[in-house]
């Protein structure tokens, strides 16, 4: 038949959060877990350089 396996992981829809307005938002440590990363160390160097990204491009960053 097929080797492909059915995902079995979290999904965003999943860890999905939503704030006393309606506003959807996810916590970085529950997405380092869905986007399959190792460590915390590697997916905060990720977010590390998404900030800066922002910054250079004057996008308005809460952290």
């Amino acid at each position: 038949m097929s080797n492909i396996q059915k995902y079995s992981g979290k999904t965003f829809a999943e860890i999905k959060h939503i704030n006393e307005y309606g506003s959807e938002y996810w916590l970085a440590r529950e997405l380092t877990t869905v986007l399959e990363y190792a460590r915390w160390e590697n997916f905060c160097n990720v977010l590390e350089k998404a900030k800066e990204s922002c910054e250079n491009g004057n996008i308005i960053s809460d952290n």
